[in-house]
């Protein structure tokens, strides 16, 4: 790199690490109630159980909306069926995946690459990491499995080819 572009670099890093905080972060339960007008819950559920529903409802709408179809219908299915149930532990490690581009996710749920190793499971002991899991779910699912005769039998029923 040109000493120009390093000074350049430099001189943006911090406003560039700040507002990479600012959009990996998700907001606390204080943020959004003074901020939208919504009031503290009267159902009996605390602060953080709220907030953790939040962030997992968060989770999945992400999960959903990657902009490119393959990952949105895969990563999107796989985190509907199983967000929910992630343990604090596993739902850090399903965002820091959620986190990668969709190019990298992509990849790691077609098979084309391997898992990352900061998030593949550390031992021989059977467990799976969370993204180990989705993209074994991802090799399994029916979604991206296409029967060629009924591909042709659906294309022609519907005079598309």
């Amino acid at each position: 790199i040109a000493q120009r572009e390093q000074q350049l670099w430099e001189r943006a890093q911090p406003r560039y690490d700040s507002i990479m905080e600012r959009h990996t972060r998700l907001p606390k339960m204080d943020d959004i109630v003074n901020g939208s007008g919504i009031t503290n819950s009267t159902d009996g559920t605390s602060k953080e159980e709220q907030e953790l529903d939040i962030r997992k409802k968060r989770l999945v709408y992400r999960s959903k909306q990657r902009g490119w179809l393959e990952v949105d219908l895969l990563l999107g299915t796989w985190a509907s069926e199983n967000v929910p149930s992630l343990s604090l532990e596993e739902l850090d490690e399903f965002e820091k995946f959620v986190n990668l581009e969709t190019i990298d996710i992509y990849n790691v749920l077609t098979l084309r690459s391997d898992v990352p190793e900061d998030m593949k499971a550390s031992g021989d002991d059977g467990w799976q990491s969370v993204v180990e899991r989705i993209q074994q779910w991802a090799k399994d699912s029916p979604l991206g499995k296409a029967d060629k005769e009924k591909y042709v039998e659906v294309k022609t029923r519907n005079n598309l080819i």
